[in-house]
């Protein structure tokens, strides 16, 4: 079970939840429960709708992406899966739990469970994929010493 937890595949799946945690908050939770969402995108704006839609569409599909080509062991794809799991737990977790709603967000409590699980979700596929990024530049490094071929 330890040799797992700290494996490529480990770390995409936890990618993975964090993707999904941060999709449940943004398509389910703000849009349905947060006023400030319906006043953004109001529905006699649809430019402003299709523009929101296309960035979210492109971000995910930027997201999926990075994940794909971390699970082939890419290094890019590493690093944009890391950097989309920290503004989960960043933005989506902590930036929320500390400033946007500290004593509890809409939708009581599912709405603090999904906050929480930005965050939670977001740390351990941050954490994950550090972990990852560190074994291969060592193993790289190891490589180079021995003149093994990368």
């Amino acid at each position: 079970m330890r040799n797992w937890l700290v494996s490529l595949n480990a770390a995409v799946l936890f990618g993975v939840i964090a993707l999904l945690t941060l999709m449940a908050r943004l398509t389910f939770l703000d849009a349905l429960y947060v006023p400030e969402f319906g006043a953004m995108l109001p529905e006699n704006r649809p430019a402003t709708i299709a523009l929101t839609m296309l960035v979210y569409m492109v971000l995910s599909g930027c997201w999926v992406w990075s994940l794909l080509a971390a699970a082939q062991g890419s290094r890019a794809g590493l690093i944009g899966s890391l950097l989309f799991s920290l503004l989960t737990a960043l933005g989506g977790g902590l930036f929320t739990l500390t400033a946007l709603c500290p004593k509890g967000c809409a939708a009581w409590p599912v709405g603090n469970i999904v906050v929480w699980a930005n965050l939670i979700s977001g740390m351990a596929a941050s954490l994950a994929l550090i972990f990852q990024l560190i074994r291969r530049q060592s193993t790289g490094t190891q490589r180079k010493m021995s003149g093994e071929p990368a």
